[in-house]
C-alpha cells in the first residue's frame, strides 16, 4: 500500500457549503416551504425538497418559485454518464492504466445508485521468473462496481456502500467493497464510521499474490465552518497475510483569502505503524505492500481554489517539516534505529461546466523516502 493512502488525512477539499448562520425570520404561508426547500437543496437533501414542494398548491403565490426549484431538483436527480481514464506511474517501478464507464441515477429522491464497468492494465507487468516462483504478474483485469447512497429526508445522515468485483488475466476473481455512515446531527461537526476491503494494486508482488487489506475506522470532521475545516481520524488495518497496522492523523485549515480566489492554510500531523515489516533486503523495496514503521510527521497544508465563471481550478499541498520512521534495513538485521523521512503531497485539478456536462482533469504527486508517485486522470460527465 502506498504512503499516498495516508495523504488523505492532510488534504482538505476546497470550499463546499457554508456554515449555517442565524435562523431566518418566519415567513408567511407557502413561502416558509420555499425557504426551507432552498436550504435543503443547498445540502442535497433531495427527499426533503421533494416533500416541501409537494405541499405548495398550483394556485399558491409561491407556485412560480416552486416551479423554479422543481427544475433545479430535476437537474440534480437527472441520470449521468461518467467516463474516466487514469494513468499512474511510480518508481518502484510500476505503471498502471485504468478506465471506467458508468451511470449514476436516483430511483427516488433519497437513493442514488452507481453502476460502472472497470478495466485495469499493467503494461510493464513482468512474466514468470525463478524469483517469482514461476508466476507471472497478471497484466490486466476487468470488473464492475455497484454503489449506493441513501440520504433520508431531514435525517442529516448519509449511508453509502460499494461492491466491486474483478476478474484477472490469470483467471482469479477478487471481490472488494466498502461501507460508510456519516451523521451531521451536531452541526458543524460530522461523525463518520467506515469499513472496507480493498485489493492492493500498487506493487507487482501484491497483484501477483492478490493481496488485500481490510480496514475500519472513524472520524470527527468540520467542513467549512466559517471557512474553517479539519478532521481527526483513526483506522485499523488487517492484511491478507496476517499482518496488521494502525493510522492516526489530524489536520485543520483556516481561511486566508475569500472570494473568486480562495486560500486556506493550516497544519497536519500523522502517525502510522505496522506490526511486521514487508521490506525486502534483496530488492530494497517494500513487497508485497508498503508497511509504515513508526512513521510520524507534521507540517503545513495549503488549499487554494480559483473560480472563473464556469471554469474552476483547485490545488492543495502538504509538506512534512519534520518526519521520521524506523529504518527498515536496520530492522531487518534486528537493529532498531530511526531515520529522517520525507513527505510531499501535491494535488491539482481543473473542471469546466458545459451547461450540464462537465469535463475535468486531476493530477496527484506523492513523494516519500522510498518512492515517488504520479497519478493523472481525465473525467467526463454527461447528463442523460
Amino acid at each position: 500500500m502506498h504512503l499516498a493512502a495516508f495523504a488523505s488525512c492532510f488534504v482538505a477539499a476546497a470550499a463546499l457549503a457554508g456554515a449555517a448562520g442565524a435562523a431566518p425570520p418566519q415567513l408567511p404561508g407557502d413561502w416558509r416551504h420555499i425557504a426551507e426547500a432552498q436550504e435543503r437543496l443547498a445540502i442535497a437533501d433531495h427527499a426533503a425538497v421533494e416533500d416541501l414542494l409537494a405541499r405548495i398548491p398550483p394556485g399558491s403565490e409561491a407556485a412560480r418559485d416552486a416551479d423554479i426549484l422543481r427544475g433545479q431538483l430535476d437537474a440534480a436527480l437527472a441520470p449521468r454518464l461518467e467516463l474516466e481514464t487514469r494513468a499512474l506511474a511510480d518508481t518502484q517501478p510500476l505503471d498502471r492504466w485504468s478506465q471506467s464507464a458508468g451511470l449514476s441515477f436516483w430511483p427516488n429522491a433519497s437513493l442514488q445508485l452507481r453502476l460502472r464497468a472497470l478495466g485495469l492494465w499493467y503494461p510493464s507487468a513482468p512474466g514468470a521468473t525463478a524469483e517469482t516462483r514461476g508466476r507471472a504478474t497478471p497484466a490486466h483485469a476487468v470488473g464492475g462496481l455497484v454503489g449506493l447512497l441513501f440520504r433520508p429526508a431531514r435525517a442529516d445522515l448519509d449511508v453509502s456502500a460499494t461492491g466491486l468485483g474483478r476478474v484477472w488475466a490469470d483467471g482469479s476473481a477478487q471481490v472488494s467493497g466498502s461501507g460508510e455512515i456519516e451523521g451531521r446531527w451536531l452541526s458543524p461537526l460530522r461523525l463518520r464510521a467506515s469499513a472496507r476491503r480493498d485489493e492492493l494494486l500498487d506493487t507487482h508482488a501484491a497483484i501477483r499474490e492478490h493481496a488485500f487489506v481490510a480496514a475500519a475506522g472513524g472520524a470527527l470532521a468540520v467542513t467549512d465552518w466559517s471557512g474553517w475545516s479539519g478532521e481527526l481520524r483513526g483506522e485499523g488495518r488487517w492484511y491478507s497475510d496476517g499482518n496488521d497496522g494502525v493510522l492516526a492523523c489530524g489536520w485543520a485549515v483556516a481561511p486566508v483569502l475569500r472570494g473568486a480566489l480562495g486560500l486556506k492554510a493550516g497544519w497536519g500531523a500523522a502517525w502510522a505503524d505496522t506490526s511486521r515489516s514487508r521490506w525486502s533486503l534483496a530488492t530494497r523495496t517494500y513487497s508485497p505492500y508498503f508497511t509504515p514503521l513508526g512513521l510520524r510527521r507534521h507540517g503545513p497544508i495549503v488549499v487554494a481554489a480559483l473560480s472563473l465563471g464556469k471554469l474552476r481550478f483547485d490545488a492543495s499541498g502538504d509538506v512534512a517539516v519534520q518526519a521520521s520512521e524506523l529504518d527498515p534495513t536496520a530492522l531487518a538485521w534486528g537493529v532498531t534505529s530511526r531515520v529522517d523521512s520525507a513527505h510531499v503531497d501535491l494535488r491539482a485539478g481543473a473542471s469546466l461546466d458545459l451547461g450540464g456536462a462537465r469535463v475535468g482533469a486531476t493530477y496527484h504527486h506523492n513523494q516519500n523516502l522510498h518512492y515517488h508517485v504520479h497519478d493523472a486522470a481525465i473525467r467526463l460527465e454527461l447528463p442523460l
